[in-house]
């Protein structure tokens, strides 16, 4: 989308907005907003409202345009057509139907597929709408195709590849402190890193994301190991609520995340799921859970020394920007078993002293050329071989204790399906001296549950040596 269309899109959804602000006489049901968000290969329409949307299905005209109503949400004047002409969205039209429901109607260019779904609520945000728009599939595996044979040529050639990742992105936009706003921040970070490897012909680095979109998380990764990456590196900045808090920090796996990722790798392998996303390289589809374990275990030891590479070279890089060392912790965007990977925050936003020294550009272009630097002193040098002991002794407990739980519920099971069954089929065989009430009292039911349950009639009398059938409670 060119900068005169966004502009366009802008001054239309703001008429939109301001134009929907008056006419909900009869309901309390509005949008609020509307946003479009891109990237290379996929575009949201979200649409934000004020209380959970009730949607119908998405219907298909002939002409090829989709649409679906919002149930009890008005829109004035009448209508509205926004034309797009985007290579994911060619219009969105906004019409309010005789009912007092709004439709959508959009229209995508031949071989998009569209998706539209209600997200929740939560604390950042409101009820959402959103059109989730995707390029064909053909189109995505020919571009897929052509990095396969692009990654195949660098490595012939022993060109190591880095794959830079600028967090946030889109309509999230991170951390914003002290005139810094993350997503737009570590994206000028990660291009000047990006610049210091594309003087230096070893390396062909590589950006998840080159302008103002978000990925979802998984997907950062999942491109990195699709590329074959030799490092990857996640890039954001830091805030924290004690000003005081202050300094750049780097990251790797932590043993309680890279568990829950074992976890969830095995149970998507016995559920079948479906792993071409994750590319040909992944080794994960033909292992057991102990040898996805041995795995980690590998890769975050390679990760640990990666992280000390470039905490070596950060925490020398800027006089006055402390290093708070490398640490560990379970962010999703580490779960690889492909490549090492680290996340580095580059200084604390919230902290006057670190939110100066990171504006200021002699000392941006410092912190680049030292991650670059750390980068290239960990693929350059040979990596030691080794495990990451730490998170196996936490695997193997974790497993002992799991097995432990789970072999408790199952004795559970069992005593309690015993019990069950020995209280259904209870018998009692009367004695002399022997009356309902005390038969009744002894197992703790009632007089008319036992009648019940042995068809007695109310003038039936118990005898010596009858069998009675005792119900449960």
């Amino acid at each position: 989308m060119t900068n005169k269309n966004i502009t366009i899109l802008l001054i239309l959804l703001t008429s939109l907005f301001f134009n929907s602000l008056s006419c909900f006489a009869n309901t309390d049901q509005r949008i609020t907003d509307i946003r479009f968000w891109q990237s290379p290969e996929e575009a949201q329409v979200v649409l934000d409202l004020i209380l959970p949307p009730k949607v119908s299905e998405v219907n298909r005209l002939d002409n090829g345009t989709l649409y679906f109503d919002i149930k009890s949400c008005l829109f004035k004047p009448g209508k509205q057509r926004y034309a797009l002409q985007n290579q994911f969205l060619e219009s969105l039209t906004v019409q309010q139907n005789e009912d007092s429901s709004t439709r959508v109607h959009f229209k995508v260019p031949q071989g998009v597929e569209a998706k539209t779904f209600v997200l929740p609520s939560n604390e950042r945000k409101n009820d959402r709408i959103v059109i989730f728009l995707r390029e064909p599939k053909a189109k995505i595996l020919l571009k897929q195709s052509a990095e396969l044979n692009e990654v195949k040529k660098l490595k012939a050639e022993n060109i190591k590849i880095v794959v830079l990742d600028p967090g946030h992105g889109g309509e999230d936009p991170g951390t914003t402190c002290n005139g810094i706003v993350e997503k737009s921040y570590v994206l000028a970070m990660a291009k000047l890193v990006k610049a210091y490897f594309d003087r230096d012909p070893r390396y062909k680095a590589i950006m998840t994301r080159e302008s103002d979109y978000i990925i979802p998380l998984d997907k950062r990764r999942e491109i990195a190991e699709r590329l074959g990456a030799d490092a990857f590196v996640s890039i954001h900045v830091n805030w924290n609520a004690k000003k005081a808090i202050a300094g750049i920090e780097v990251y790797y796996e932590s043993p309680k995340g890279a568990v829950n990722e074992a976890d969830r790798l095995v149970a998507d392998k016995e559920n079948k799921a479906d792993f071409a996303s994750l590319g040909t390289m992944n080794p994960v589809i033909a292992a057991s859970k102990n040898q996805i374990a041995q795995m980690q275990a590998n890769i975050m030891d390679q990760s640990r020394q990666l992280a000390e590479k470039i905490e070596n070279k950060l925490a020398k890089a800027v006089p006055n920007l402390q290093s708070r060392g490398v640490k560990r912790a379970g962010f999703r965007v580490l779960h690889s078993l492909n490549m090492p990977s680290v996340l580095v925050e580059c200084g604390y936003t919230s902290n006057r002293l670190d939110s100066e020294i990171l504006k200021d550009y002699t000392s941006r272009t410092k912190i680049a050329q030292s991650i670059y630097a750390g980068i290239s002193n960990f693929l350059q040098t040979k990596v030691e071989g080794g495990i990451d002991s730490e998170y196996l002794e936490y695997y193997r407990a974790m497993n002992a204790r799991k097995a432990k739980i789970e072999a408790a519920k199952k004795k559970a099971a069992a005593k309690n399906k015993t019990n069950t069954k020995t209280k259904l089929n209870r018998k009692h065989t009367v004695k002399h001296g022997d009356t309902l009430s005390a038969i009744a009292q002894k197992y703790g039911v009632t007089v008319q549950s036992i009648k019940t349950a042995n068809k007695m009639k109310k003038s039936d009398i118990i005898k010596s040596g009858q069998v009675l059938v005792i119900p449960s409670k």
